[in-house]
């Protein structure tokens, strides 16, 4: 074993031994995401509710992955397995790519190796990686973009590799197109500038790779983004208070588990100035790039979640540890080592003590929940029920992947018809007031699973010309980390209230 592996060997240990409490974790989106990669597998269609092609994942090169290994998974757990182990490849894959791309900037053997550690130890990315979603997919595509950029502007050949994997990146995340407006801007600001040769090759190569998918989505689906592009965002953002407010959860997210590369960069722009690690020729598109992705969010009024912010995760540490790598050698030579060493051990004993308190019990309790107590009510509504029924709710994953059942998606990920009901109105009032009645391409609604901190909140009451019956419930601990509380799932069968159906 080389000597660099042998580096990046305590990382990787670290991070595996710090996903193990989630080792059997999963979440309603992954579910969303190998529903997708069954009717792909087994009908050919990119579709969440069979016979209904729609787009509403945000990642296809991780649904066509799993579609492909669903035909090795046995049974339907068997996506589910599969969605855990390219999740925690992929995680692993990522250290080696940050690990990488330190010594590839100049930064020691040590501080290659801190940095590394401090990402193993991001409390986001053990988290996402160790849940089965395709975020730490993303982040190894973004790593591995920003370890490209490096050297992107110096030939073709070197373009065309960014590009590549800037590509593999849009495929898995759609927010990674930004990456390439990106490129032309940083190229745009380089003195001396690149060559046209250069810009144009990375763009020949981001076409022949992008292309393809593009054209087939939006023959086959209809649209070249997903839905969840437009479902997820407010609108444009002009006002300068909301601006603030919405950047406000970006520096947090950032800062509960990058500290101390956020710190050390700042530190270096100060003190160094000109000559500052962030201001480099090599590091031009990443910084840009940190900046841009953040600046897109807030600006289309996205909510941000801190799996998003996995995209610029990678970048910031190895920024943050190649620039505190430099500081220690310039400002304190002889205790260097012993600098390095400390703030790698006030990184992973902070995210660990983060992730320990905060991240990990939501995370467990809900995952715990959704695997046993949600499931149990997708199958029992697959039990006892015809299968052409129509069942509403908010959390649709789970609910199609088990009960095999038509689901009217009402957070307007799936169903672009909810998602123009979603810009009206918010979800309480769509549920009050049952305004999914009637929704184009559903004349009607046979269930509806309700989540409410009260349960049982609609037996005996008339919505919209309808009826509730309880026919199962169930409890959750929360609904991860930003809604916290016991709610209550109750499915409902749903009758038109007499004298008022046809």
């Amino acid at each position: 074993m080389s000597t660099r592996w042998k580096d990046a060997l305590l990382p990787v240990l670290l991070l595996v031994a710090m996903m193990l409490p989630l080792r059997h974790g999963f979440t309603d989106d992954g579910f969303i995401h190998i529903q997708y990669a069954r009717n792909i597998m087994t009908r050919g269609e990119y579709a969440f509710n069979p016979g209904e092609v729609s787009f509403g994942t945000t990642s296809p090169l991780w649904v066509m992955a799993l579609a492909v290994a669903g035909k090795v998974a046995a049974g339907p757990d068997g996506l589910v397995g599969a969605s855990r182990f390219f999740s925690w490849l992929a995680a692993l894959a990522t250290l080696l790519v940050v690990h990488r791309a330190l010594l590839v900037l100049g930064a020691s053997r040590l501080a290659a190796l801190c940095g590394t550690l401090a990402f193993a130890a991001d409390a986001w990315f053990v988290r996402w990686s160790a849940l089965g979603m395709e975020s730490s997919a993303a982040a190894w595509a973004a790593a591995l973009m920003v370890l490209m950029s490096f050297d992107a502007y110096s030939g073709p050949t070197r373009a065309a590799r960014f590009a590549a994997a800037a590509a593999v990146g849009a495929l898995i995340r759609p927010e990674m197109y930004l990456a390439f407006p990106v490129f032309v801007l940083a190229a745009l600001t380089l003195r001396p500038r690149p060559r046209l040769r250069t810009l144009l090759v990375a763009a020949a190569v981001a076409a022949a790779l992008l292309l393809p998918w593009l054209l087939f989505a939006k023959w086959h689906i209809g649209s070249f983004l997903p839905n969840t592009a437009g479902a997820k965002s407010g609108g444009m953002v002009r006002d300068p208070v909301t601006f603030i407010r919405n950047f406000s959860p970006v520096v947090k997210v950032i800062a509960s588990t990058q500290a101390v590369a956020l710190l050390a960069l700042l530190v270096d722009l100060v003190v160094s100035r000109r000559a500052a690690v962030a201001l480099s020729r090599e590091l031009r598109f990443t910084m840009l790039w940190v900046i841009a992705l953040p600046l897109a969010y807030v600006v289309a009024d996205i909510q941000i979640l801190s799996r998003y912010l996995l995209l610029i995760a990678p970048a910031i540490c190895v920024v943050g540890w190649r620039a505190a790598g430099s500081l220690a050698e310039r400002l304190a030579p002889r205790r260097a080592a012993l600098a390095m060493g400390s703030a790698a051990l006030l990184a992973v004993a902070g995210n660990a003590a983060f992730y320990t308190r905060v991240v990990l019990p939501p995370s467990i309790a809900f995952s715990e929940d959704l695997q046993s107590n949600m499931v149990g009510l997708a199958r029992y509504l697959h039990d006892n029920s015809m299968p052409d029924v129509v069942v509403a709710a908010a959390d649709i994953g789970y609910l199609a992947y088990y009960s095999e059942r038509r689901v009217l998606d009402l957070g307007g990920l799936v169903e672009p018809k909810t998602a123009q009901l979603r810009e009206s109105y918010d979800y309480e009032e769509i549920i009050e007031r049952g305004l999914y009645f009637g929704v184009p391409g559903y004349p009607r609604v046979d269930y509806l699973v309700d989540r409410d901190h009260q349960p049982d909140r609609f037996t005996n009451r008339i919505v919209n010309g309808h009826t509730f019956t309880p026919v199962y419930a169930t409890v959750v601990r929360n609904l991860g980390i930003r809604k916290p509380g016991e709610f209550h799932y109750t499915l409902y069968r749903v009758m038109p209230a007499v004298g008022e159906g046809p």
